[in-house]
């Protein structure tokens, strides 16, 4: 054996992986270049995704007046507002900006919530499965309301459509 394949074959068995992240991106004369990236920073993902979706058209502003118009249906609709209003009470004051923090860390990545959403619909009293595409098509019309375009509609929806599947899974042990 020689001297390369001893050293291929020593770091092949060594117990941590060799694994060294790059992040690329285009210089303006269209090489390719890399820096070495740590795998548990994520300020450059967040970066990307951020510009991305401002971009689109989603931003802080958008999410507010989601959350706010959405929630303000989902209270005074048939089904869904006594869930709903018997669970949150009159705590909506405090839970509208907990609901804004969760939509901004789910589509900016800022990961300002950190709740346990699941354990808590777990306890909601009155929830049946089919609640939950009623819920889906409510944010859908709000959506198709005040989005500012279709781009972000389908994000929204996507990931709403996402939520109301792992929900419906932990609560009930199916989708529908």
């Amino acid at each position: 054996m020689n001297d390369q394949s001893n050293r291929n074959s020593a770091e092949a068995s060594n117990d941590t992986p060799r694994v060294e992240p790059t992040q690329s991106a285009s210089n303006k004369g269209g090489r390719r270049i890399s820096r070495e990236v740590d795998p548990h920073d994520h300020e450059p993902i967040r970066d990307e995704v951020q510009s991305m979706a401002r971009a689109s058209g989603i931003n802080e502003d958008f999410i507010s007046e989601l959350v706010d118009t959405f929630y303000s249906r989902i209270q005074t609709h048939e089904t869904l507002g006594p869930i709903f209003n018997n669970a949150i009470g009159d705590e909506w004051d405090s839970h509208l900006p907990k609901m804004k923090r969760f939509w901004r860390s789910i589509t900016l990545y800022t990961g300002e919530y950190s709740g346990r959403p699941v354990p808590v619909h777990q306890k909601l009293e009155g929830v049946e499965p089919e609640h939950f595409q009623q819920w889906l098509k409510l944010f859908n019309e709000t959506l198709s309301d005040i989005a500012p375009n279709e781009e972000v509609a389908r994000h929204f929806s996507g990931r709403a459509a996402s939520i109301a599947q792992s929900l419906q899974l932990a609560m009930f042990g199916k989708a529908t």
